[in-house]
């Protein structure tokens, strides 16, 4: 999901929590019913509703649209007419960790990969050992691990972000 999916998404979600209290505090009768059918009597003719009521509509249409498009926990690695080949997004994850950590100096590995139709995005989170060359080791886990994953799944790797959360001997 898109952070502008996720934007809209949190608004959506904030309205409708609103709308929520709103029908509890009229059921407790905290808010007189009168005020509601008051405001219900105001509605027909009323454009500004008219278009308030468009835009949920067409927010509900984009969520919707955009939870039934958002890439799936696999990778669709062929599909023919002996049956499909899929990846898991954990396997990929997981071999992507054991091909960073085959790199002198780096440990405590764990990723997070974005699998999209262009192809995967690989975000690591690892520790490294004192008197390591941060930009060199940089360099090689991203080689090992683009090219690790493009041979086992022939799908090409967008892109590599390497978060050093420590600098420390390895235990």
């Amino acid at each position: 999901m898109s952070i502008f999916d996720r934007i809209i998404l949190a608004l959506y979600t904030v309205f409708m929590a609103c709308v929520s209290v709103i029908t509890v505090l009229c059921s407790l009768d905290v808010i007189p019913h009168r005020y509601i059918s008051a405001f219900i009597a105001g509605i027909p003719g009323n454009t500004f509703y008219c278009i308030g009521g468009v835009i949920l509509f067409l927010v509900s249409l984009r969520l919707l649209i955009a939870n039934v498009t958002t890439t799936s926990g696999s990778l669709l690695l062929s599909d023919s007419g002996h049956g499909k080949v899929e990846i898991d997004k954990g396997a990929i994850e997981d071999y992507a960790a054991s091909l960073a950590q085959e790199i002198y100096g780096i440990f405590n590995v764990k990723v997070i990969a974005k699998l999209a139709e262009d192809g995967i995005y690989v975000r690591i989170n690892a520790s490294i050992e004192p008197g390591i060359v941060i930009p060199d080791t940089s360099e090689e886990v991203r080689a090992n691990v683009r090219e690790g994953l493009k041979k086992a799944t022939g799908v090409e790797v967008k892109d590599i972000e390497i978060y050093f959360k420590q600098i420390k001997v390895k235990e």
